[in-house]
């Protein structure tokens, strides 16, 4: 049997550049040395997978008891003897073929039940049936995955249960929801970022029922399914909290095949006798409904409707535009957004303890699909620093941060209306594309981030130093303005005047200035700014709504 505690299937990175494919408990093999730095999958979103398969396993094998035992295996991590050994305690539950329970699969589905599939569509991105059925699969064509190895099979297995859309009445999403944005406080080497990822037991029991302790309360493929027919739920209190990395939403058993003669793997080109090419499904797998939160997944809480809602992919990427809710918290009326549990206990319980190790630089690996629906629409991904600060100016650092960018989420809408001014007349009844204002708002966010970065550093030592940050505020405004007026004039093709009314176009770009300038009063707002002692009036904005 293939089972994914004892088998080397995990490709990583290690310090010296070598590529190698290692066990679970190899991410400490020959730390000292040559230490895996990172997952290195065929996929992006197999790493995103994987990353949380590792996490996964550590924290139900070998939780930190206490922080302070946390902080010990980070400088001293356990040997691969010593975490192999604790793995092995839960190898049973691992197996991906075999007559019995099998990784992420239905243990009552039989092979031969439920509808039969190729083996592609175990990927998130490929079309669907209804696609094919009308043949307007242009972009990703039918047939070009027809075997995958059995690693890969397990990878896109993980990556469809942890990630599972919509597909169509009685088929469940993931624990939260599809397509989840994943949020993972990242170090120098693989095994710092598992353990960065990884919560004391006490910690982790609030998320669920930490008293239910069967196999099957953690591995829901090691007994009968909680099948939804009539629309059971499974909450989070009906099983135990490591669930939530375990969870089995789609009822899934894959088809194989062996052969004298070995083939290549669709996806990684690796060769075997041993492939998959179809599995059956079944609808009405297991229903995860209430009161579950991830501990990797940041959260969007309407305190009006007392609602709690997992993030989840968009169009745009991830970028520092995200950083209100990713990063720290962001608090608006009525509602908030919440950095993910691994995040706010390293920025708030752990950080300063490491502070001192040669200065870590710690980042967030933010990631997720953007879905419509069943249809994955696009897969992001995205690196900020976690920048350490001493308590006594971490209020202050936040608050100018937000303050930043609120200002440059307002510049960059500035640019769009503008734009928009300087296209179309007040009384044009014209529809645009929104992918034409996506493209303004990416490119905005994407040019102004190295300064955001460099700016965030500048805050931090002149909030050390106890000098004002006004004259921080007025550069950045200074900086997001200039390249929102190059994007002003790049989309509203103000140097074409020949193809535009040039006294449309000019009026508009009088009003981005205006709307952009520090003497306006919502900048001032936003900045927190003294008023000046004569400030310019506001324009009146276009009512009309955007498109």
């Amino acid at each position: 049997m293939f089972n994914l505690i004892k088998e080397s299937w995990i490709s990583v990175i290690r310090k010296s550049g070598e590529r190698k494919l290692i066990t679970p408990a190899g991410i400490v093999d020959r730390y000292a040395e040559d230490p895996a730095l990172a997952l290195d999958a065929s996929r992006p979103d197999f790493n995103g997978a994987l990353v949380q398969f590792l996490i996964g396993i550590v924290q139900t094998s070998c939780p930190p008891a206490n922080e302070l035992e946390w902080r010990k295996k980070f400088s001293k991590p356990p040997t691969s003897d010593e975490l192999k050994f604790t793995f092995e305690r839960y190898a049973h539950a691992f197996n991906l073929d075999g007559a019995g329970p099998r990784f992420m699969q239905d243990l009552d589905l039989s092979e031969k039940e439920g509808e039969s599939n190729q083996i592609d569509h175990l990927l998130m991105e490929m079309p669907g049936a209804q696609t094919l059925d009308k043949n307007t699969d242009h972009f990703l064509k039918r047939d070009t995955v027809k075997q995958i190895c059995l690693p890969c099979c397990a990878m896109a297995l993980l990556t469809l249960q942890t990630n599972a859309p919509s597909g169509g009445r009685g088929h469940r999403t993931s624990i939260r929801g599809g397509g989840p944005l994943t949020t993972i406080v990242i170090g120098r080497t693989l095994w710092e970022t598992v353990w960065l990822n990884v919560l004391t037991t006490e910690s982790l029991s609030r998320f669920g029922d930490a008293r239910k302790i069967s196999d099957s309360d953690l591995f829901p493929w090691m007994g009968h399914t909680r099948t939804s027919e009539k629309n059971e739920e499974t909450t989070s209190q009906h099983v135990n909290p490591l669930q939530m990395f375990w969870g089995m939403p789609r009822r899934i058993r894959l088809a194989y095949s062996s052969s004298a003669k070995e083939s290549p793997c669709d996806l990684c080109g690796s060769v075997s006798s041993h492939s998959v090419t179809e599995y059956h499904d079944k609808s009405y797998g297991i229903n995860y409904k209430g009161g579950w939160h991830h501990s990797l997944t940041p959260y969007f809480i309407d305190e009006k409707k007392g609602e709690s809602r997992p993030i989840h992919g968009q169009a745009g990427g991830l970028s520092y535009r995200n950083w209100l809710g990713l990063v720290q918290n962001n608090v608006e009326k009525n509602s908030r957004n919440e950095s993910a549990v691994v995040v706010h206990t390293f920025r708030q319980e752990r950080q300063d303890g490491l502070s001192g190790i040669n200065e870590i630089p710690f980042r967030l690996w933010a990631f997720g699909y953007d879905m419509d629906n069943m249809k994955a629409c696009g897969w992001y991904e995205g690196i900020m620093p976690l920048i350490h600060m001493s308590a006594d100016i971490k209020p202050a650092y936040e608050i100018t941060v937000s303050q930043m960018i609120k200002t440059a989420s307002l510049i960059a809408y500035n640019v769009r209306t503008c734009v928009k001014k300087a296209l179309f007349s007040k009384d044009a009844n014209i529809s645009v594309e929104k992918s034409f204002f996506d493209s303004i708002d990416s490119q905005f966010w994407q040019d102004t981030e190295p300064e955001f970065y460099q700016t965030l550093n500048e805050i931090k030592t002149v909030l050390q130093t106890k000098q004002p940050v006004q004259d921080l505020k007025l550069s950045w405004l200074k900086k997001v303005s200039k390249e929102g007026e190059i994007l002003f004039d790049r989309y509203s093709q103000s140097s074409l005047i020949s193809v535009g009314d040039p006294k449309r176009i000019s009026l508009a770009r009088k009003d981005f200035r205006q709307f952009s300038s520090r003497y306006n009063k919502k900048i001032i707002e936003l900045l927190d700014l003294p008023q000046p002692e004569k400030s310019l009036p506001t324009p009146t904005r276009n009512k009309k709504k955007e498109t």
